[in-house]
Order: structure tokens, then sequence, then C-alpha cells
């Protein structure tokens, strides 16, 4: 039986000595960051692990203490002051959490393409997908 010959893809991953699977790269972005901590992209994985959690953890502690806060201006029956309250906090509650699920599936989307660059040997490590799904 004769060997098969590699494919250029094989040729190029074996001569950069990295292979990395797209599929465990996006899949273990489901902690944002930690696909590109996989790649080796240490930067990229800071970076998409703090702005998930500067986006969505504010917004849930948005309305956290918005509803304390709304609750007090309705015993005080301070309806005008709860409704701009209410309808602000909505606004910017929504604007971050939707801010930080793209930045999360910005993360998935380039571990992905990362990690398969890298294994096919073109991968520029200062190259970044932001927000490209």
């Amino acid at each position: 039986m004769a060997p098969q010959a590699l494919s250029d893809r094989e040729v190029s991953a074996a001569a950069s000595g990295r292979h990395r699977d797209p599929r465990w790269a996006a899949a273990l972005s489901a902690i944002p960051g930690l696909g590109q901590a996989y790649n080796g992209q240490w930067r990229k994985a800071a970076f998409f692990l703090a702005s998930t959690l500067l986006t969505i953890g504010p917004a849930v502690l948005l309305i956290t203490a918005g509803e304390r806060l709304g609750t007090t201006l309705l015993d005080r029956r301070a309806f005008t002051a709860f409704l701009v309250l209410a309808f602000g906090s909505v606004l910017v509650f929504l604007a971050l959490f939707i801010l930080g699920l793209a930045l999360w599936a910005s993360a998935v989307v380039d571990a992905r393409r990362s990690a398969k660059e890298i294994t096919e040997g073109r991968l520029s490590t200062e190259r970044w997908w932001f927000l490209r799904l």
C-alpha cells in the first residue's frame, strides 16, 4: 500500500508546528477568550474576556440596582421619576447586553477562524475579527 501524499493544508500545518482544531476553539469560547487562549493569542483572550464581562456584568447590575431604586420611587409615589428611570435603565441595559452578546459571538467566530488560519500556517497573530459575524 503506497503512502498518501499530504495536502497543502497538512504540509503547512506540519511546517508551522502548530495544529489547532477550529471546533475546539469555538467550543472553548463558551467562556469568552478561552478559545483565543487555546490558540495562544493571550492579548486577544484578555480583551474578549474583559470586554464581555464589562458589558454584560454592568447590564445585569443595572437591572438589579434599578429594581430596588424603582421600588423606592414607587413607595414615595414619584411616578414620573420612576418611569424616566425605568425607561432609561431598560435602554442602557439593552445596549450593554446586546453589545456584550455581540462581543461574545465575535470571540467564538474569531477563535474558530484563527484556529483554522493557524493550522493552515497563514495567520498574522495581530489580526482581529471584531464583530465580524
